[in-house]
């Protein structure tokens, strides 16, 4: 039976749109992570053409880097999983939830700036940068720009789901009491 109270739902199905909701934000992210995971590999794999002529960075240094974006995207992949499948109630719940926060705000920190600095001067707005740094002013018409463009992208895309996936799984687990297990599923009364 569904009823709907101020938009809220009610009863029965008021329980399957909820725990219907964080299955859609764990696979969304588990997607966004694994193709994370591959094009790190990548460029640890073919670093001397990610790297670039610049030079600005030692291979050992950007290797690590690479190295440790590779493996919080494997990971990250992994914990997502967690949020909604079985084997994912065995997990410690904070061993899901702080990785999932962690990542989320790192996406946000890296992907809303870095897209909105894009779009801003895209637009003519900001032809220095967001914070007017640039010794240049932006070429919108260039290749490179573009590209930038599309990595923010990608990056705002993750904090957009990886944000909700961590807001429902905390949710969950406080409503499951914090024992744990896939956002959105109650207690288990054995």
């Amino acid at each position: 039976m569904r009823t709907s109270v101020g938009g809220a739902m009610r009863g029965t199905a008021g329980v399957r749109a909820l725990r219907g909701r964080p299955v859609v934000w764990a696979y969304a992210a588990f997607g966004w992570l694994v193709v994370s995971c591959v094009w790190h590999l990548w460029m640890g794999i073919d670093y001397r053409s990610a790297m670039g002529g610049g030079g600005r960075v030692p291979v050992w240094g950007f290797l690590a880097y690479d190295g440790l974006i590779t493996a919080m995207s494997g990971i990250g992949a992994v914990l997502a999983l967690a949020t909604v499948r079985p084997w994912g109630r065995r997990l410690p719940a904070r061993m899901v939830l702080l990785p999932l926060w962690f990542g989320a705000v790192l996406l946000v920190v890296r992907g809303v700036p870095g897209l909105v600095e894009n779009v801003t001067t895209a637009m003519g707005l900001t032809p220095y940068g967001l914070l007017g740094m640039a010794e240049q002013p932006a070429d919108p018409s260039s290749g490179e720009f573009w590209t930038g463009m599309a990595v923010n992208t990608y990056f705002f895309v993750g904090a957009v789901v990886m944000l909700p996936l961590a807001v429902l799984q905390q949710r969950g687990l406080r409503a499951a009491g914090g024992t744990g297990g896939p956002a959105g599923q109650e207690k288990s009364a054995a």
